[in-house]
């Protein structure tokens, strides 16, 4: 019985999607003789037994209903049959194809045609095994490179409380200034800057220094004593290019003054603390605020307005408003009582001398 693994080269120079479709037609099965032989077993087995293709354009017949069919290529599979003369049986177009290209290739003997899939055989399956190695090559690479970024995260968190006392300083200022807040997190750039011939750490730099990180522009600024272009392609461009022997010495940050007629609006704000998840103090800019006497602050953070506790730094009620944000404070305490609200920062008040050393900044004698 004749095996053939594939398809003899047939399909090698045809396109997706139709490839697949075709090696599916040459996959399906027929029995003959008793075997089961997939259709290029087949066709190659009556190849060899003697048959022949040729084709018939125009081909017409006669429906049940005694109307002619409409005009089509009769594709025909010739055998010699000494007791019924020349017979033939009906292929579709792919398998009238693939036999041509057996004939006109000279795949015409079994000798041939095994050597032939051998031959295709094997070199399928290097290419595989070139192809399955190389993606094992490309998923390795892929893992160490998402090794050196976890190792590299794990040392810019760890060295940001290393930077000088005066880097703090700026980037705290210049977080204060524009968002209200602090925010530690930020260091981790200027370790980055400090060591931006790192290859990663200039990656970093790159990746957060984008149009909407106004904060992150300015640390790099202040930090740098470099300017940077206001376009975001420029801006990419010239952090490629630099390298730390082109960067001068540090400038503090100075806030941009607002008009004079500005000023006279605007709201006093003071320093104050909010208590953290990790049991720290975090410090915040915002309008202080007594009410129900009691002492709070309101500031603006994450695109909602916050009111807190003044001395727990315990968030009691917020908005997307300010008007909003002192309603449902408003809410609270006519539907919980005064007596509630008390009550539950003296509990903040405990849970934060067991869990915290220092006192609030705000509210420690000195």
């Amino acid at each position: 019985m004749l095996k053939i693994k594939r398809y003899l080269g047939y399909t090698d120079g045809i396109k997706e999607p139709r490839k697949t479709k075709v090696e599916n037609e040459l996959s399906r099965c027929y029995r003959y003789k008793g075997s089961i032989y997939n259709v290029v077993e087949f066709l190659c087995v009556k190849l060899l037994e003697g048959c022949y293709p040729d084709k018939e354009e125009n081909y017409q017949y006669y429906k049940r209903n005694g109307e002619l069919s409409k005009p089509k290529t009769l594709y025909k599979y010739y055998s010699e049959d000494t007791e019924h003369g020349k017979t033939y049986f009906e292929l579709n177009k792919t398998q009238y194809d693939f036999v041509c290209y057996l004939i006109e290739n000279g795949l015409n003997t079994e000798e041939k045609i095994l050597a032939y899939d051998k031959a295709d055989t094997e070199r399928m399956e290097a290419l595989q095994k070139a192809e399955e190695e190389e993606k094992a090559r490309q998923e390795e690479k892929r893992q160490k490179r998402e090794e050196e970024k976890e190792k590299f995260k794990s040392w810019m968190f760890s060295e940001s409380e290393n930077i000088p006392q005066f880097q703090k300083d700026i980037i705290d200022s210049i977080f204060l200034a524009i968002y209200g807040q602090e925010n530690s997190w930020n260091y981790s750039l200027a370790v980055c800057i400090n060591n931006y011939n790192n290859p990663l750490c200039k990656e970093e730099v790159i990746s957060r220094l984008h149009n909407d990180n106004k904060a992150s522009i300015k640390i790099f600024e202040c930090l740098t004593g470099l300017k940077l272009p206001k376009g975001y392609k420029e801006r990419i461009s010239y952090l490629e290019s630099l390298t730390v022997s082109d960067f001068k010495e540090a400038v503090d940050y100075k806030p941009r003054k607002k008009a004079e007629h500005t000023e006279e609006k605007e709201v006093q704000k003071e320093e104050f603390y909010t208590f953290m998840g990790d049991n720290s103090w975090r410090k915040v800019i915002a309008e202080p605020i007594t009410k129900y006497g009691m002492d709070m602050f309101i500031h603006f953070e994450n695109g909602v307005w916050k009111i807190s506790h003044a001395e727990v730094g315990m968030s009691l009620a917020s908005g997307k408003t300010k008007t909003e944000c002192m309603q449902k404070l408003k809410e609270l305490v006519d539907s919980k009582g005064m007596d509630f609200l008390n009550s539950r920062v003296e509990e903040v008040k405990k849970m934060i001398t067991i869990r915290c050393k220092e006192q609030n900044p705000r509210y420690s004698v000195a």
